[in-house]
């Protein structure tokens, strides 16, 4: 049988099964019952649970049973064997015996106070214990039996002294860790941690209302997890949560101090996206009703997800529909989708590419009932690859109304061409898929670079340095995806619900256009970008391998980081310094950075080139966001723009107009110690600032 048990007060005695079998021999007298052996039995039984559970030998700092789980075990014996009336006695008796210790601790060691001091609990009011106190500092807090009576006695001083007749568990905890503070138990602060809101906090969050969608553009994934009071709340609670406990103490700096921000802490354990194939979807042919089917597969997935679901090679799914004699099939289904989308606060977008002739024709009938369906914030975006698209405009080139769907839909963005090579595409936010994969591909978490303070801390003139930084940089966001991957493997995982498949994370940059502006002197050089998007890239391989997790870089998830990295910067000393002498590029210093890969406008160059040069070193990827703001006028349409930004990005592979050669150039120097990293050209360092 086991050796030993924990008391209330948190000390080791010797296990006796005889007091289990005299407690029970009470409550058989109780109810008038004579049944010679029974007690023995549930003697027996609760020995037996306790030693599956706890083994029979318990080695130094082994858990141990506790009182109370030992009562509980003798609760459920007797219930479970027909004896509810001999249960209630036990209860009755077990409820007298904890109302004798209550009473009892009331004034422990304190005769001049008699008054009795309530404590609120979250589901009942328990008599003031510091037996209690104690017990909870050697479970939770760890602290040897001497320091846990000592700081229970101070706080059981104060409460006496404070002359409270009534008291919350919330207050008692932060008296007990002004205890911990002042007798400089950090270590056991930390463990005793709680984390909660403020009383103002929640009642702002009462008040709260969100705000609708805009119809006009797709919504971001962190708008879309906190819509609703019960999310907004739990997202607090978890945000402070995971700065403690998720993460390190070096990323939580580095994450609160602006360097990175890390995703939707909120929710540390759930993936951000999802991208499942509709094979893996369907449970019968390749009929109208399947497509429909699929949609409450899509719901479930959608719950275990924090911000969305791509459902993959769609066109094959909806060809049926695509192909009914009744016109508004596929539009049905849409809205259908829509309405999915809204009642899980989740983006459910769609995914095509390839196929043949029919699902080709799918794929157009897909864009024109996209571009028909009503305004609504969360209507689904269709991600394509760019040579899929290039052969639809090819196709449909003289069909006017065709050409203005594919027009609403890139200005709307919810048209997102992709691309990639031979062995891994582009299906999502964060979700690149290797060639032949056809499992359920799943985006665990991402971090955002903040690359503006990158170069300022570089400097002008300083690429050398901004490398440097930059990969070191890159390490820092690793290691908080690192993080958050340990956390989910202890937690529930990060796959959504009962699929299985293979699990990345994201690096996304943001303010690149800024940081470019920065180390030219005001000039944005885009094959300058170039060699630092390909060193970002292959800097988190090479970061991800050495930490056994797989991580992409994405122009996605940088909506929030980027106004709250140029709110954190605009009170950096380098900041300043540049507003003291003036410096015109600074003018609009709060203004949120740009995010993704846009670089547009830039000086001396069409309209979506500088972008085409900026992802010559990108080798899987999508353009987001679009390179114009369409708030502004554009003279070209959306259409010709992006036929010419994706003309000039082969063009610019074709030339290697940076050359991947060069960009592992650089990274061999910056990531092998045996090789010291190049300096600055003597002209740049000569020169200078240009003011």
């Amino acid at each position: 049988m086991p050796t030993r048990v924990r008391k209330r007060d948190g000390r080791e005695v010797p296990f006796d099964a005889r007091k289990i079998d005299a407690a029970v021999s009470k409550a058989l007298e109780a109810v008038g019952e004579v049944d010679p052996g029974f007690a023995g039995e549930i003697a027996g039984v609760v020995t037996l649970t306790l030693e599956g559970r706890y083994g029979v030998q318990s080695p130094p700092g082994a858990a141990l049973p506790g009182i109370e789980e030992i009562q509980d075990l003798v609760e459920q014996a007797l219930i479970e064997l027909g004896r509810a009336n001999v249960a209630k006695a036990y209860i009755l008796y077990r409820d007298r015996r904890a109302r004798a210790r209550e009473a009892l601790s009331v004034h422990d060691g304190d005769a001049a106070l008699k008054q009795r001091v309530e404590v609120q609990a979250k589901d009942r009011t328990q008599a003031w214990s510091k037996v209690r106190i104690v017990a909870a500092l050697i479970n939770e807090a760890q602290l040897p039996r001497e320091l846990a009576e000592k700081v229970a006695t101070r706080v059981e001083e104060r409460v006496f002294a404070a002359r409270w007749r009534q008291v919350s568990t919330a207050l008692v905890r932060e008296l007990v860790d002004n205890e911990l503070l002042d007798l400089g138990l950090s270590a056991a602060l930390r463990r005793q941690v709680s984390y909660g809101l403020p009383s103002f906090d929640l009642r702002n969050a009462l008040a709260h209302e969100d705000a609708p969608l805009d119809p006009a553009r797709a919504p971001q994934g962190e708008e879309l997890a906190e819509r609703g009071l019960h999310q907004r709340i739990a997202g607090d609670v978890l945000r402070r949560f995971s700065l403690h406990e998720v993460l390190s103490d070096e990323s939580a700096r580095a994450h609160l101090a602006g360097d990175l921000h890390v995703l939707d802490l909120g929710r540390p354990q759930q993936a951000l996206w999802c991208a499942v194939p509709a094979a893996l979807l369907q449970a019968g042919g390749a009929q109208a009703d399947a497509a429909y089917d699929v949609l409450d597969e899509l719901a479930l997935v959608a719950r275990d997800v924090a911000h969305g679901v791509v459902l993959e090679d769609a066109s094959a799914l909806l060809a049926p529909l695509c192909a009914s004699s009744r016109g508004s099939a596929l539009e049905a289904w849409l809205r259908a989708l829509c309405a999915c989308a809204s009642a899980a606060s989740r983006s459910l977008d769609l995914q095509v590419g390839g196929g043949g002739a029919r699902s080709q024709t799918a794929t157009d009938r897909l864009i024109e009932a996209l571009a028909a369906l009503p305004h609504v914030g969360l209507a689904p975006r269709l991600f394509i690859d760019h040579s899929d698209l290039v052969r639809r405009l090819e196709d449909r080139g003289g069909d006017p109304a065709y050409l203005a769907a594919v027009e609403s839909l890139l200005l709307a963005g919810r048209l997102v061409p992709t691309w990639g090579s031979e062995s891994v595409t582009c299906v999502g936010p964060g979700l690149h898929r290797h060639a032949h994969e056809r499992a359920t591909l799943t985006c665990g978490g991402a971090v955002a670079i903040n690359l503006p303070r990158i170069a300022l801390r570089a400097g002008p003139w300083r690429e050398d340095r901004a490398l440097e930084l930059l990969s070191g940089a890159v390490g820092a966001a690793v290691e908080a995806l690192a993080d958050l991957a340990a956390f989910q493997r202890r937690t529930r995982g990060s796959r959504p619900g009962d699929l299985r498949g293979r699990l990345a994370y994201a690096v996304t940059p943001v303010g690149l256009r800024e940081a470019l502006a920065t180390l030219g002197d005001g000039d944005v050089r885009p094959d300058q970008g170039a060699r630092l998007v390909g060193l970002l890239a292959e800097a988190l391989q090479r970061a991800g391998d050495a930490k056994r997790i797989a991580v992409v870089l994405t122009p996605y998830f940088g909506e929030l980081a980027r106004a709250r990295f140029a709110e954190l910067d605009a009170a950096l000393p380098q900041h300043a310094q540049r507003l003291l002498f003036g410096d015109a590029a600074v003018a609009a210093s709060r203004a949120p950075y740009a995010c993704g890969y846009r670089l547009s406008p830039v000086h001396g160059r069409t309209p979506w080139s500088a972008e085409a040069v900026l992802l010559s070193t990108v080798e899987v990827g999508a353009l987001h966001p679009l390179p114009e703001d369409p708030a502004r006028g554009v003279p070209l349409s959306l259409v010709e723009s992006w036929r010419r930004f994706d003309r000039l990005r082969e063009e610019s592979l074709a030339r290697e107009v940076v050359g991947p050669s060069s960009v592992a150039a650089i990274a061999s120097h910056l990531f092998d110690p045996q090789i010291r990293t190049p300096e600055a050209p003597a002209r740049e360092r000569a020169s200078g600032p240009k003011r």
